[in-house]
């Protein structure tokens, strides 16, 4: 009897072991994780720890006094979910901090924890996000599941995918020199696999130009710049980002003419594929601005449609809710017409939210501004879109 028992303990040690070797086999953590981009100024993230029960993330919040950070309030603008690729994951839990708005009375650090639904065990890649619906924004922006070390070897074995994302480390690390060593290799490694006409090409060509925009080779930056776009084409979508930095580079050197024209090309690429969110309008109509009044002879010049931003759920009410945005304008028009017959001017302010009643066909607005001298902008065709 008692050799029975001594089995059947014994046994039940040997399953109690293989348990805990298996949840152990099954848990990663991933110390100081590679992030390609992120908008988060206070908050960073020092470990991941992913599980067959979870996917935990060790956040640190820099705290300084005076400060206000609202800190996951579900169902709003700050709500945080994870992705991967397109698929969803909840938060399930804030440890450690209570969720809502954080009040900083003292410089200090405040750890807390972010409990997320279990990933899949391919996963590779995931991104954080702040906000309940479309318009949620980037939080975290591909966060890489390995360490450094495992990294460097999978990008120096010639894996391209490594190598962006070590590039874009170090580029946010401002170790500019190895940022440029491995972008170096992912260009060469998409060449091999991709070719020159290829997307990929293209993007790599993007972070070439940003990376000698940061490091301060405007002139490369401008040379790589205007021989990509006349290489592929100004209407090319896939240029619109080379655009975006171009104006970047004219608005640093002083050429503010060149970069307006860039920036309003970019936004006129960026509109022939999906329609663009209001956000990025007023990002690049504050660039413009910026430009605008650093010329010297704006006064001499008609107003400029920058873009307008219709908000698609207002669509099936038979409303367009639209925000518009111009630069050296007073006055704005908005019709169903390209002749603005029966339209009438009203006053413009910058961002202006206004709304125009729809006709059942229509599938087109008009948009045109004037300025105080009555000088008149091009018009601006606006295309309705419902939500689907």
């Amino acid at each position: 009897m008692n050799n029975i028992l001594r089995y059947f303990a014994f046994s039940f040690a040997c399953i109690a072991s293989m348990a805990t070797t298996f949840s152990a086999s099954a848990q990663k953590e991933i110390d100081n994780p590679i992030i390609a981009g992120t908008n988060s100024e206070y908050i960073t993230i020092s470990k991941i720890t992913t599980s067959p029960d979870s996917t935990v993330f060790q956040m640190e919040l820099t705290c300084y006094e005076g400060l206000e950070y609202t800190l996951h309030e579900k169902g709003s603008i700050h709500a945080y979910k994870m992705l991967v690729g397109d698929k969803t994951y909840s938060l399930l839990r804030v440890n450690g901090i209570e969720p809502g708005v954080v009040q900083c009375n003292m410089m200090s650090v405040q750890y807390f924890h972010l409990v997320f639904e279990a990933l899949p065990e391919n996963a590779e890649v995931i991104t954080l996000r702040e906000g309940d619906g479309s318009e949620s924004d980037l939080f975290f922006d591909n966060v890489l599941l390995a360490s450094l070390e495992d990294a460097t070897e999978k990008a120096k074995a010639g894996e391209s995918k490594y190598q962006k994302f070590l590039a874009k480390h170090y580029e946010q690390q401002y170790d500019y020199e190895s940022a440029q060593e491995y972008l170096n290799m992912y260009i060469d490694q998409v060449v091999k696999e991709e070719g020159t006409q290829s997307k990929e090409y293209l993007d790599a060509l993007s972070s070439q130009i940003q990376l000698n925009l940061n490091i301060g080779n405007y002139i490369e930056a401008e040379e790589i710049s205007l021989q990509t776009i006349e290489a592929v084409g100004v209407d090319n979508p896939e240029v619109a980002n080379i655009l975006y930095t171009l104006g970047d580079v004219y608005q640093v050197l002083g050429k503010h003419e060149d970069a307006v024209e860039n920036y309003i090309q970019y936004l006129r690429t960026m509109e022939k594929g999906d329609q663009l969110k209001s956000a990025t309008y007023s990002m690049v109509n504050n660039l413009v601005m910026y430009s605008w009044a650093s010329m010297t002879d704006t006064l001499d010049r008609q107003p400029l449609a920058v873009g307008v931003a219709v908000n698609p759920s207002k669509i099936e009410e038979g409303t367009a809710q639209m925000r518009i945005y111009a630069v050296g304008a007073t006055e704005y028009m908005v019709s169903d017409s390209e002749e603005f017959k029966g339209s009438k001017w009203n006053t413009y302010e910058p961002a202006l939210m206004t709304e125009k009643k729809l006709k059942a066909d229509t599938k087109t607005l008009y948009v045109r501004f004037k300025d105080n001298k009555n000088r008149l902008s091009d018009p601006f065709a606006v295309k309705i879109h419902s939500e689907e």
